[in-house]
């Protein structure tokens, strides 16, 4: 099978690559830096998502027979600063990708990787479900629930095979700092090293979010491009909210440590919803996907990714 990822060497792609090398693929991906270029196992191309040529060029060469799109602006407060940018990587991107495989003649069959943040505001008591409106948010919502709607019309016009995915907080070992599991188990690794001062900042501590780790997401990913039905979107997620104070105490609960908890109010976001919930039982329907690591696992594994990522100066 060969396989292309966009974006391989992020946090998805790279767990995403991992899955499929296991199982003996022909791995290719592409990665916008090239800082990235050395990937064990994986034959990496230099590319700009916005460079439509470019893109072109690495479908006709690689021909792929499945394709998972995950090169975007990914953290939504980035998508505030620049919206542009994320317009053009998270939609045009999606474009140039699309009319490269449709002008290749390729049936390759294509994952279109959204979020939940299409839904925007979602009702407290309500799980969403995939006929939920579309009320995006931010320029990242809007950018991703654009190109969902562009995935969707090449279906219909093209007769392409595209499966859409609109994935609720992922989270793992490995995610970049910016985000709040990954924020608050380096705080934790930091302090028990010696590095930072016993004290843990955080954001809203009362918001409720629906998290799943990152290898039963990528598993999710390989489900839906092979069971899916092309132009269909698929909800994934584990149906369970946690709330941001749960996590931090079972990772001070993993780690032992006496800490002060402090407010930043940088962390906080004036369109925090209370709680977000998903509804994917239409995705476990037509995949038999079900998430299978506990979170508190997934929380413990990140906790002591950032042990080993940092210097004890305890020591």
């Amino acid at each position: 099978m060969r396989i292309l990822i966009t974006g391989i060497t992020g946090f998805v792609g790279h767990h995403l690559s991992e899955l499929f090398i296991k199982e003996g693929c022909d791995v290719s991906g592409t990665a916008f830096s090239s800082k990235d270029l050395i990937f064990e196992k994986v034959r990496i191309f230099k590319c700009d998502i916005r460079d439509a040529d470019n893109i072109k060029n690495i479908v006709s060469e690689v021909k792929p027979q499945q394709i998972y799109h995950l090169s975007a602006v990914s953290y939504p407060p980035d998508s505030l600063k620049n919206p542009k940018i994320t317009y053009d990587i998270n939609f045009y991107g999606t474009m140039n990708l699309l009319d490269a495989v449709r002008d290749s003649g390729l049936n390759s069959k294509i994952l279109f990787v959204g979020s939940a943040d299409e839904y925007g505001v979602l009702s407290e008591s309500t799980p969403a479900k995939e006929d939920f409106p579309l009320a995006p948010l931010s320029p990242y919502a809007v950018s991703k629930t654009a190109a969902d709607l562009l995935s969707y019309s090449y279906v219909k016009r093209y007769s392409m095979n595209i499966v859409r995915v609109r994935p609720f907080n992922h989270t793992g070992p490995g995610q970049k700092s910016i985000y709040v599991c990954s924020d608050f188990a380096r705080q934790i690794a930091e302090i028990e090293s010696g590095v930072r001062e016993p004290v843990v900042y955080t954001g809203n501590l009362y918001i409720q979010r629906d998290f799943t780790d990152v290898r039963d997401m990528v598993l999710a990913y390989k489900l839906a491009i092979e069971n899916g039905a092309s132009g269909e979107a698929y909800n994934i997620c584990s149906e369970r909210s946690y709330s941001i104070r749960w996590i931090l105490d079972t990772l001070l609960k993993f780690s032992r440590l006496s800490v002060e908890i402090r407010e930043d109010k940088t962390k906080l976001r004036s369109t925090d919803i209370t709680t977000i919930r998903g509804d994917c039982s239409k995705f476990k329907a037509s995949t038999g996907w079900k998430p299978i690591i506990q979170f508190e696992k997934t929380l413990n594994d990140i906790l002591n990714y950032w042990r080993e990522k940092i210097p004890n100066r305890n020591s």
